[in-house]
């Protein structure tokens, strides 16, 4: 993957959508079950239905993100090449990427295709949340203790 100095507006743009969504789709993920059950019945679900196109539009826009960023490239994690702490930045960010694919593909298994996978999306969906919790905890402990202007990054294009 390419590697460049800044993130261009698009990607920050798309950053700040989809935590946003995230976090809004998995508060409105309580009652899924009832609603799936209310659904298969023939009742209408409306409460449950923004949850479902929130993960919807999480799905797609997380593949718009990672087509950019495979194609305009990111930069790279500071600090060291090849050490401990770009390894862990790397490979936490590709867990990211991995939740926040499989997460809604659950999620849709589940709606759309009647597939039993409704426990493991939720657990899924807290193992994103707590990810992403611990991904802006560090963002925030490079910006505000190492001082290194990494929070920046997602807030300037470049």
């Amino acid at each position: 993957m390419k590697t460049t100095t800044g993130y261009s507006g698009i990607q920050i743009g798309l950053h700040w959508l989809v935590a946003i969504l995230i976090v809004i789709a998995w508060f409105t993920g309580e009652g899924a079950g009832e609603a799936m059950e209310a659904f298969e019945e023939g009742a209408t679900a409306t409460g449950f239905v923004p949850h479902v196109f929130l993960g919807l539009a999480v799905l797609a826009l997380v593949v718009l993100r990672l087509l950019v960023r495979l194609g305009r490239g990111a930069p790279a994690a500071p600090g060291v090449p090849g050490s401990a702490a770009v390894l862990a930045a790397d490979w936490g960010h590709r867990l990211l990427y991995l939740l926040m694919i499989a997460v809604p593909l659950g999620g849709f298994s589940t709606w759309f295709l009647g597939l039993d996978v409704g426990e493991l999306h939720e657990l899924g969906a807290n193992l994103l949340m707590l990810v992403v919790l611990g991904h802006a905890l560090l963002a925030l402990y490079h910006q505000y203790v190492l001082k290194d202007g990494l929070l920046r990054r997602m807030m300037k294009a470049e």
